[in-house]
This record gives structure tokens, C-alpha cells and sequence, in this order.
């Protein structure tokens, strides 16, 4: 469950970002700085990603492509594929609190193919009466996939989000399920 140490935004002399194909969409990685972890990851454009990382200040850093071998392009090409293990070796920052960084590697170890609710993430990061910032955890985080907050749902079972969010939940967990992929 690699995370990249003590790396702010403040260190982030560029960007390096790249996009694969991921369940008919267009899937982004932000990378920035020296440091090989992904600082955001999720659908849509890189410049949105890039925004929710380093707001204005993404405008003006240099951007440059990631090389087609980068290894978190491949380990979401992998996913796709029906093989999750190469995600869990992929290095990711985010700032936050140590609680929110505990609730996200947490995150980290609900198999593929499962769900978790937010009580079992909670609990999983030593925090058991914590349920409620298991769950704001996994809404503010940026690095999506690697951190598989799409696994996350409600005790009820249910998954929480707004719409939008909800169904690439859902699609992503139908993947890993039609994939066969267990832990």
C-alpha cells in the first residue's frame, strides 16, 4: 500500500499526465513533481484533475505526457483486463489529515470484486466509531481506482454519491465482478 512521503503540492515543478481507456472512457493520471506517485487519477479530462489537486496553479505548471510504459498507465490497462494487482503497487499522495490518509489505506485493502461499508474501512484503520469520516475520506478522494473508494458503500449496502458518481461506481464494481476479480 505505497504512499509517496512527505510530498506537497508546493513540490510539484510539472505536471505529467496521461490517459487510457478504461470501460469505454477516457481515464486520467496526474503525476507532478520528481515523485513517481499519482497525486489524482479518475474519469474525465487531466486538466480537471489537475485542477482539484493544485487549483489555479495548474494552469502554470509545464505539462508533459507520461511515457505510454508509465506503470500506473499499465496497471489501469491491467484493471481493465481483469487483473487489479498491479494498482495496489502504484505509489499515490494526497494531502489530508492522518486520520483521512489511515481511511484511505484502508480503502486500499477491501479485495476487488467486494464491498466494504464505511464502518468496516473505520474499522479496518483502527478507528472504529469513525464511520462518518470513513465516508467523507472517500469523498474527497482524488486518486480514484488506485484507492478504490468505488468499493465503499453505506451500511445499508447501498452506494452513496450523486448520481453521476454513483453509476461509475456501479460500472466499476460490475467490471471487477464480470472480470472475475477476487483478492
Amino acid at each position: 500500500m505505497p504512499e509517496a512521503p512527505g510530498e506537497s503540492p508546493l513540490d510539484a515543478a510539472g505536471l505529467r499526465v496521461g490517459s487510457v481507456e478504461l470501460l469505454g472512457e477516457r481515464f486520467s493520471i496526474i503525476k507532478a513533481g520528481s515523485s513517481g506517485a499519482v497525486r489524482a487519477s479518475g474519469f474525465g479530462s487531466p486538466n480537471s484533475l489537475a485542477y482539484a489537486v493544485f487549483g489555479r496553479r495548474s494552469e502554470l505548471l509545464e505539462t508533459q505526457e507520461l511515457d505510454e510504459a508509465d506503470a500506473a498507465l499499465a496497471a489501469v490497462r491491467a484493471f481493465a483486463d481483469g487483473d487489479p494487482s498491479l494498482l495496489e503497487a502504484i505509489d499515490v499522495h494526497q494531502d489530508g489529515t492522518e486520520l483521512r490518509r489511515a481511511m484511505w489505506r484502508a480503502a486500499r485493502l477491501v479485495e476487488p470484486g467486494t464491498l466494504a461499508s464505511y464502518g468496516d474501512v473505520a474499522t479496518i484503520a483502527g478507528h472504529p466509531r469513525a464511520a462518518r469520516a470513513a465516508a467523507s475520506a472517500c469523498g474527497a478522494c482524488l486518486v480514484g481506482l488506485f484507492v478504490p473508494v468505488h468499493r465503499i458503500v453505506r451500511a445499508s449496502g447501498k452506494l452513496a454519491g450523486h448520481a453521476d458518481d454513483i453509476a461509475v461506481r456501479q460500472a466499476l464494481i460490475d467490471h471487477e465482478r464480470a472480470m472475475g476479480m477476487r483478492g
